[in-house]
């Protein structure tokens, strides 16, 4: 692999005395994309009732499913492409694809359209990774490390405000406005990084793993077609054995053609490795553990109150801040102390910490949320525990790693937690949807379908924190573990934050 000219700040036009007023407007730009990508992720998980209402369907996990299981595919391609053709080019190209992406989910006439939205949407994911490493390659030494702290730990505070955004725009515009304003941020994004961040003219020789890609993508999406209409079509049915039969073959083959790929989508050698495969589970199980929350909640604080249910607090989207803000807070609280308790202790045990509060909220929920201070309670619980989850994955991958290796192991395990953060919603509603009614006012889960969902988040998180105590804990205790910032709260911002 041949490295061309590594730019100064010079070549790469960027001024090396320090901040400028062009060098401010390209960090807040792209720390803005980052921004953005949990944000969409926690606006339409916030709009599930009114979209499922409008659309009278109870497939409503598809839309963070697309979203995510896009991002999660798409993203180590764009990342190839980036080090072929330049990353801004590529960064650019992706946030054109998710505003035609947000403009297709605004005028989306039926739910079929709206997914394909959510789809193009997604790619704007692969924009977590672009922006740090453009960042990187052509901001002056003395800027990055502010700029590339601002890009990761600015989401967390960004997010305590968020929840009024949204509520504001659902409650005012509706799910629509929600995504129209997704397209004005978007174009305005791309037209200031453009005219304020320089192309890195570092490139390398790479290849996009296209078929890897496809199998890996498509054997997923046709495995979760199948779980979602196992119920409404029968599971002995032909159609829904035929899409696992197929799918579970596709993924088959995406496993051999890892394995005898120079550069596959996913190195899945790399779990050979304990450390790295236990980050990987861990992540995989607190990323997908939360996004049952980032959709429960939503559900029980908007649903009109009624007296054949134990839950529903009738609140408006704007009126929900009140429990989300506190979440987003706790969140961030819990990111902070990562950042300590590694100079201490394993990342490991902060890990295992977050994971077991994220099982507490899960079970507190599971019993308490027929009122605001309870449901408002597991919130917190459950922000508390995120960021700690979150904020780990990170210093397990860099106290495990030679730093050569970091950035291809970062990113396997982000898409193994982007991968399975998109099958938990699909499963999710699977399980709701046994108890679901659609009516022309909207769709109503019963009880037994809330305490489903529910189990799922406690079973997923208290897997995670058995197995990082059990199979999966190192056989050597690591007495130095090295220090990074919180992760993004991906989009299980709700999400991406994501």
């Amino acid at each position: 692999m041949t490295l061309r000219q590594i730019p100064t700040a010079q070549t790469s036009g960027l001024d090396e005395r320090g901040w400028t007023p062009r060098l401010v407007i390209s960090t807040i730009a792209m720390v803005m994309v980052v921004e953005l990508v949990a944000l969409s992720y926690t606006m339409t998980a916030t709009a599930l009732p009114s979209i499922t209402r409008h659309f009278r369907t109870d497939q409503g996990g598809w839309l963070l499913t697309c979203y995510m299981l896009t991002g999660a595919v798409v993203s180590p391609l764009l990342g190839k492409l980036a080090d072929l053709h330049g990353k801004r080019r590529v960064l650019l190209g992706a946030l054109s694809t998710a505003t035609a992406g947000a403009a297709v989910s605004a005028l989306a006439p039926s739910f079929g359209v709206l997914l394909v939205g959510r789809c193009l949407e997604g790619v704007a994911i692969s924009g977590m990774f672009l922006t740090y490493s453009l960042m990187r390659d052509v901001y002056p030494p003395r800027t990055l490390p502010l700029a590339a702290s601002v890009s990761v730990t600015g989401i967390g505070a960004f997010g305590v405000g968020v929840p009024f955004l949204v509520g504001w725009l659902l409650d005012t515009f509706g799910f629509r406005g929600m995504y129209t304003f997704n397209v004005i941020v978007m174009i305005v994004l791309g037209v200031l990084i453009r005219l304020s961040t320089p192309e890195t003219r570092l490139r390398h020789a790479a290849r996009a793993d296209y078929a890897g890609a496809v199998l890996l993508g498509g054997g997923l999406a046709l495995v979760l077609v199948a779980v979602s209409k196992g119920q409404q079509w029968g599971w002995s049915s032909a159609s829904v054995v035929g899409l696992f039969v197929v799918g579970l073959a596709a993924f088959a083959g995406f496993v051999l053609r890892a394995r005898r790929t120079a550069e596959p989508i996913l190195n899945i050698r790399l779990f050979t490795r304990r450390p790295i495969l236990l980050a990987a589970v861990t992540g995989a199980a607190a990323y997908g553990a939360t996004v049952v929350p980032a959709t429960i909640l939503p559900i029980l604080a908007l649903t009109p109150a009624s007296a054949g249910r134990t839950y529903g607090l009738g609140m408006t989207a704007f009126a929900f801040a009140a429990i989300a803000s506190p979440q987003a807070f706790a969140q961030v609280i819990g990111g902070v102390t990562v950042s300590r308790a590694v100079r201490r202790l394993a990342a490991r045990w902060c890990m295992v910490a977050g994971l077991a509060l994220i099982a507490a909220a899960g079970l507190f929920l599971l019993f308490f949320h027929d009122s605001l201070w309870e449901v408002l309670a597991g919130a917190v619980c459950d922000g508390l525990g995120t960021g700690l989850a979150y904020g780990s994955v990170p210093n397990m991958v860099i106290a495990e790693t030679p730093p050569e290796e970091q950035a291809s192991i970062a990113g396997s395990v982000q898409v193994c937690q982007s991968g399975f953060a998109s099958v938990v919603p699909v499963i999710m509603f699977a399980i709701m949807a046994g108890s679901s009614t659609v009516s022309p006012a909207g769709v109503l889960y019963a009880e037994p379908g809330i305490r489903g969902a529910l189990l799922l988040m406690v079973g997923l998180a208290v897997c995670g924190a058995v197995l990082a105590v059990t199979v999966l804990a190192p056989k050597r205790h690591h007495a130095a573990s090295v220090t990074v910032s919180p992760a993004p709260a991906a989009l299980v911002d709700g999400g991406v934050d994501g």
